[in-house]
């Protein structure tokens, strides 16, 4: 790494519905930017529908966690 490379936290996110597309919007903090008091910093990234899912499965993975479990609905009850 080198002192160029942008490395902070992670300190706040959000998203929204762009019909084929969302916009996530990320606040981080900076090392310097945190000890100084600054504000975060705001970071909008554009993705597909498609890099969105890649991206969550990515996370998933990576955290150990689980999908989700996908609610069954009526007719799945009926014919399991």
């Amino acid at each position: 790494m080198t002192k160029e490379d942008g490395i902070g936290v992670l300190v706040g996110w959000s998203s929204r519905d762009l019909g084929p597309n969302i916009m996530l919007e990320l606040q981080t903090f900076g090392k310097d930017g945190w000890d100084a008091g600054d504000e975060p910093e705001d970071l909008r990234l554009f993705l597909t529908r498609s890099q969105a899912a890649v991206l969550a499965n990515h996370l998933l993975q990576v955290s150990g966690a689980q999908r989700p479990r996908q609610r069954r609905n009526w007719l799945r009850a009926l014919f399991p």
